[in-house]
């Protein structure tokens, strides 16, 4: 198996993939949690599509599964990749 798979886990069980994407990430200056969670501009970078659609997606119960506690949405890190990776893709 190599270090590039991504049923590769590192530490708490967290795959390899998604610690590699985290660090990308906060290494552009994009904030991620200590839980994985990211933002709306965040999840659309990774995709790649606008924020706008992402906002459209929610309205129409389609996309990557989000979480809204209160006015602003959240995405988990891992929710994404798994999300690009079962190639539901910009419709």
């Amino acid at each position: 198996m190599s270090s590039r798979d991504e049923s590769t886990s590192i530490g708490s069980g967290t795959p390899a993939c998604i610690v590699e994407v985290r660090q990308r990430l906060e290494a552009e200056g994009h904030y991620v949690t200590i839980d994985g969670r990211i933002t709306e501009q965040t999840a659309a970078s990774i995709i790649p599509c606008p924020a706008s659609r992402l906002r459209r997606w929610r309205q129409e119960g389609k996309g990557p599964r989000f979480y809204q506690p209160a006015k602003t949405p959240w995405y988990y890190l891992g929710d994404v990749l798994a999300w690009i990776q079962q190639g539901e893709g910009l419709r």
